[in-house]
């Protein structure tokens, strides 16, 4: 039997990223995103048999199922009025640099520790034009710092922030509210409901919720902005 990898054409799949776009609620964005979004998939793929971005898989399945899971991130970005985002604990760039090929008038700040995995962002982001993606070789301290220490003025950094799988609901949202401050965002990613320690938070506030259901996975996901007050 072929595998998903050969028995879809690339015409194939691009019907079925943008299929799936559709499902999720995303859509299919500007006449070049689709094109776009699946370069950055064939790029990730190759570097991923090398340096394993996010872990063993075909370009079919980082499409189908991790690039469309990033992308409901989407349904965030374009429905609050941030500028720019961080994006900490990168990886291979889902969904930082899907949103910046997707969002190319916002700018998204990836934080990422490996050396190997920020290598790949850069080259990824020279590849695509993307102007609006930055890196950084670092972390994220329980203080919100970053270590090392960004070489850009604070008023140019994001008071937004989003993290894929790097950390639990909890510590997320105690790390990220000192990185953004006050009157910042913090997105927190969840499969389907936020514990009740982080819903009833009482340092911050429920600032929306997005929802969807990645079609080929049928795996439920959510996401909660919480703003950050006094």
């Amino acid at each position: 039997m072929a595998s998903p990898a050969t028995s879809t054409s690339k015409a194939g799949l691009r019907n079925l990223f943008a299929a799936d776009l559709d499902a999720i609620g995303v859509g299919q964005g500007d006449s070049t995103f689709i094109d776009r979004a699946l370069a950055f998939a064939e790029l990730l793929t190759k570097w991923n048999a090398k340096i394993r971005l996010v872990g063993p898989s075909d370009l079919t399945t980082i499409v189908r199922e991790q690039l469309v899971d990033a992308m409901g991130f989407a349904l965030a970005v374009a429905a609050l009025d941030e500028e720019a985002f961080w994006d900490i604990g990168a990886g291979g760039g889902l969904p930082g640099l899907a949103l910046a090929i997707r969002f190319p008038e916002r700018r998204f700040f990836m934080v990422e520790p490996i050396h190997k995995k920020t290598a790949f962002l850069q080259h990824a982001a020279q590849s695509l034009g993307l102007a609006n993606a930055f890196t950084h070789t670092g972390r994220v301290a329980p203080d919100g710092s970053l270590e090392p220490a960004y070489n850009k003025a604070p008023s140019q950094l994001p008071r937004a922030a989003f993290s894929r799988a790097t950390l639990a609901p909890d510590p997320w949202l105690a790390t990220a509210r000192n990185l953004v401050g006050v009157g910042g965002l913090v997105l927190i990613a969840v499969a389907e409901t936020l514990p009740p320690s982080v819903a009833n938070d009482p340092t911050s506030s429920a600032a929306g919720t997005w929802r969807w259901t990645v079609p080929a996975s049928s795996a439920p996901r959510a996401l909660y902005a919480r703003r950050i007050g006094m």
